[in-house]
């Protein structure tokens, strides 16, 4: 189940672009791709929030899922458990994991730290992934709190008062985790942008892992 799935999602991957053939590849140097997925399970009981092991389990299963994909760049909100689900994709393609807001830098005069708001990185990391240029591939971990926000910074729209985002549609149902499926943690976001175009060429929603038991820990 785990290997088909994996096919699933590296087939819509190359599809939209991010992965595949040499026409693919020249279209994708004339775009930025973006994946974006959330920090598997955490421990709350640790100060710093860190993945549990079923979370650290889960982030090799993305490793697995995404190991088609070259990318340029990855980076991950300020928290912990954001920056462990992405730092072994990110050593395979020996790349630095970028946090934003920066871990000791200060927001609103105080020193950022795992406790600080997970709105904080809205605006760095949209930031960031809108000036990256033309033939980018960038991996972002990110928190329940600030996905749809950074998705609607992207471009993507957000659905109408009361409206659900039905499957397929480029919509995110609001940008806080009010809406969020709080207790999924397999879904990963991929968005196609042209730079100076202010709504995505592509916007998929995936979920990856369909039918992983994992550890119970």
């Amino acid at each position: 189940m785990v290997e088909m799935h994996k096919f699933v999602v590296m087939s819509v991957l190359a599809f939209a672009g991010i992965i595949g053939t040499a026409d693919q590849g020249k279209a994708q140097a004339q775009t930025v791709s973006i994946v974006i997925v959330r920090h598997a399970e955490s421990d709350n009981t640790q100060p710093t929030i860190p993945l549990s092991a079923r979370g650290m389990a889960r982030a090799d299963l993305l490793i697995h899922t995404l190991s088609g994909v070259k990318f340029t760049h990855v980076f991950s909100s300020h928290t912990t458990r954001s920056r462990q689900q992405v730092e072994k994709v990110a050593a395979a393609h020996k790349l630095p994991v970028v946090q934003l807001p920066a871990p000791g830098s200060t927001v609103d005069g105080k020193a950022v730290t795992d406790q600080t708001t997970r709105r904080a990185p809205i605006e760095p990391v949209s930031e960031a992934l809108l000036k990256l240029p033309a033939g980018s591939v960038a991996l972002v971990g990110l928190n329940s709190e600030n996905i749809y926000a950074i998705l609607n910074k992207l471009g993507v729209p957000v659905a109408s008062a009361g409206a659900t985002c039905e499957q397929g549609s480029m919509c995110v149902p609001c940008t806080s985790n009010e809406c969020y499926p709080l207790k999924e943690f397999d879904h990963l976001w991929h968005v196609v942008r042209q730079p100076g175009r202010s709504e995505p060429l592509a916007y998929i929603e995936l979920r990856y892992g369909a039918g992983w038991p994992g550890p119970r820990s």
